[in-house]
């Protein structure tokens, strides 16, 4: 299959999953547990893209990040991290950090009810909405089909960005568990279950709590300019005097209702930048029209 079929697989794909999520917020599509699963052309796979060496993968699907810590590879996917400015809330549990579903805390169920814009009382976020979603799943990076799993629309009300965030619910005595990384102040987005768990509308939402790093700015190096190019494409110029060995760029999917489409951060790599040179790299899931540029961060080693 030709380089332009797959980005045009992808570039698909995420229309798909935009068109989903516009009306959901819009109330035009109904995706609780008798929702029809989206069309999707699974054939495309994760790794579509003339990415190259120069763009950051696992098991052949770009690698999810939280954009914390320097000169470290996101070889695997992050569960959290948190900056110099940020903070960690709690509201009790016991630590599990080798938790089987991923959490970094393991909460008890509080059983407060979470409904519509619920304020939670550890962490300045909103949860807007609690609904299922069928459609491809994008968090881990392998835009597989699923159905029914549960997803979250999140917004950030502190002045500060979230450098990483992990949000537990309970559905029934089911918990749920939601990733969210790179989300500036007062921006929303919405996040597909971490375990790709299931969701019942019948037995009600309850709040577990939240554990949240802020950062008060997202890094953008400016040793280094992006811009978006052709093609899905994005040109990193090196505009110091200095060879960069390693250049990271942090990158989102925004909808045009101007909220991102998944807690997800995608990474692509540029190595061995010369001063003053420019690079053009084809991530995987960065797309022309939606793709935003979260975080750049230069690296004085390649790994």
């Amino acid at each position: 299959m030709s380089e332009d079929k797959k980005v045009m697989g992808l570039v698909v794909g995420l229309i798909i999953l935009l068109i989903v999520m516009i009306s959901v917020k819009s109330g035009k599509i109904n995706i609780g547990g008798n929702s029809s699963n989206v069309a999707y052309n699974s054939s495309q796979d994760a790794t579509d893209g003339n990415s190259g060496k120069n763009s950051d993968e696992d098991n052949g699907n770009d690698n999810n990040s939280n954009g914390s810590g320097d000169n470290s590879d996101s070889n695997n996917n992050s569960n959290g991290g948190s900056g110099s400015n940020g903070r960690t809330n709690s509201n009790g549990g016991s630590s599990s950090n080798g938790s089987k579903d991923g959490s970094i805390t393991n909460f008890e169920n509080t059983g407060d009810k979470v409904s519509s814009n619920y304020k939670a009382s550890d962490a300045d976020i909103t949860i807007q909405k609690v609904q299922a979603y069928s459609g491809i799943y994008i968090e881990d990076g392998s835009d597989k089909d699923v159905s029914n799993i549960a997803a979250i629309q999140v917004k950030n009300n502190s002045n500060q960005a979230i450098e990483f965030a992990q949000i537990q619910l309970y559905n029934g005595n089911k918990k749920l568990v939601f990733d969210v990384s790179a989300l500036p102040p007062n921006a929303s987005a919405v996040v597909m279950e971490k375990n790709k768990a299931g969701f019942s509308s019948s037995k009600g939402v309850t709040y577990g709590g939240t554990t949240v790093g802020y950062t008060s700015k997202l890094e953008k190096a400016s040793t280094v300019k992006c811009e978006k190019a052709d093609n899905n494409g994005i040109k990193v110029t090196n505009t110091s005097k200095k060879d960069i060995p390693c250049v990271r760029i942090f990158y989102k999917y925004k909808s045009s209702d101007g909220y991102y489409v998944g807690g997800i951060t995608y990474t692509a790599k540029v190595e061995d930048l010369k001063a003053g040179e420019s690079q053009t790299v084809y991530p995987s899931h960065f797309d022309s029209d939606g793709g935003e540029i979260m975080m750049v961060k230069t690296y004085t080693t390649k790994d």
